[in-house]
């Protein structure tokens, strides 16, 4: 509990300390921190620390903050780091994009698990294809070590602009392995380019559900912005409402 009242007071000291007009300035290097629980036990949380670099500059405040990254359709690196206490669970990754002139990209990512005693390696392929300025196709393959469980699927997403709010974006996505065949769907309407509400369903073997969400990112200076989300799973073995805040800096 202490670390999160430690984030959560930064984020509301760098929000109250900004000043200043903010400007949205392109950008090709973002990282981040982040953190995610659920209310049932606030402590027990995962943290996260991201990087991406992108090769071409990517715009911002044009679209939604949330979505500069995918709507900018560059090719990209970055590394990620997870970490979660009670499963004693760190893991660590790269991945990379690379996008053609004719609009098709691949992507490839390698992931080391470590929990308890188990050192898991993970990797894995993608295809896909933007078809136009704000939508893209994909398929993808992800295997590992012996005890890492194969799966392939499919991806959908789609970003549709609107006159009186910023838009509106459709995903969905599924996925298969021997033991589970995974489904999901979801939209987010963005007001405005901070603040989005959505909705979700997921459908696999074991349980289904729907859950409601909201998300805003607050711009506190030229390169640092804090984002917030909260979600709740409806007709779900899930309870709590989910939580998540996390700090970005782009330049």
């Amino acid at each position: 509990m202490r670390k999160l009242t430690i984030a959560v007071a930064i984020l509301v000291g760098l929000s109250s300390a900004s000043a200043i007009a903010v400007q949205d300035s392109n950008y090709q290097h973002e990282a981040s921190l982040s953190y995610g629980t659920n209310s049932e036990e606030i402590s027990d949380g995962v943290w996260g620390a991201h990087y991406r670099y992108y090769v071409d500059s990517v715009e911002q405040g044009k679209t939604p903050y949330a979505l500069n990254g995918f709507l900018a359709q560059s090719s990209n690196i970055g590394a990620n780091y997870y970490s979660f206490d009670p499963l004693d669970y760190d893991s660590y990754g790269v991945d990379g994009t690379f996008v053609f002139d004719s609009n098709w990209f691949v992507s490839a990512n390698y992931t080391n698990i470590e929990s308890g005693n188990y050192d898991l390696n993970s990797y894995g392929a993608e295809v896909g294809y933007y078809f136009n300025d704000t939508s893209a196709v994909s398929a993808f393959y992800q295997d590992g070590d012996d005890n890492f469980v194969e799966s392939y699927g499919l991806k959908a997403r789609s970003f549709f602009v609107l006159q009186s709010t910023a838009g509106i974006e459709l995903n969905a996505g599924w996925t298969y392995n021997e033991f589970d065949d995974l489904l999901n769907v979801g939209a987010d309407w963005y007001i405005n380019n901070a603040w989005s509400v959505g909705a979700g369903y997921i459908n696999s073997d074991d349980d289904d559900g729907f859950d409601l969400r909201t998300a805003y990112w607050l711009r506190i200076s030229d390169n640092i912005s804090a984002n917030f989300n909260v979600s709740k799973m409806l007709d779900s073995d899930y309870d709590g409402v989910g939580l998540g805040l996390g700090l970005t800096g782009r330049f």
